[in-house]
């Protein structure tokens, strides 16, 4: 091999191995740290879709010690007041049963009445309600937890026009 090509290799593996260590670096900081989740709830998201300009976007954070979930959630255009807003257990285009609410269930509050509205709050294990024939009982906030990191849960947004949800999205 040549000077020029063997400096050049040398050269790559070096920058290869910077990359590398960087991304290792950046890695572990995440494992000690707050974890976050966000959700796109649109009507073509529920099983089966629904045709509605309603559209809500979900941001949560979970704390260190994983025993609380920060969230915000807004949504626009619902075609009538949200009557409750949570988390179901199930993974996309699959309906499951409710694991925590944002509002108007759990221990959470009413939702605000309009067609567009933002709500912010906390789910601990005092708000997990279930779903118990799922294997998740009350106050199983881990479950929970581990739901959502493996992409087993879907945020829903229901009102009196779709009963069953107008907006749904994967919380990721």
């Amino acid at each position: 091999m040549n000077p020029s090509r063997f400096a050049m290799a040398v050269a790559v593996l070096c920058l290869c191995a910077g990359a590398s260590t960087t991304v290792a670096d950046d890695d572990s900081g995440k494992d000690f740290g707050e974890h976050h989740f966000d959700a796109l709830l649109l009507g073509a998201n529920e099983v089966p879709p629904i045709s509605t300009r309603a559209f809500g976007r979900l941001t949560a954070t979970l704390n260190r010690e994983e025993t609380e979930l920060s969230f915000r959630l807004s949504w626009e255009n619902v075609t009538a007041d949200i009557t409750a807003a949570h988390i179901h257990f199930a993974p996309r285009s699959v309906n499951g049963g409710v694991m925590v609410f944002f509002c108007g269930g759990g221990g959470q509050p009413a939702c605000p009445t309009g067609t567009s509205a933002t709500i912010t709050g906390t789910i601990t294990a005092a708000n997990v309600v279930g779903p118990a024939a799922q294997g998740i009982a009350a106050g199983e906030f881990e479950k929970v937890v581990r739901a959502l990191r493996n992409n087993q849960g879907y945020a829903n947004m229901h009102n009196a026009s779709f009963p069953s949800g107008e907006a749904r999205g994967p919380v990721n």
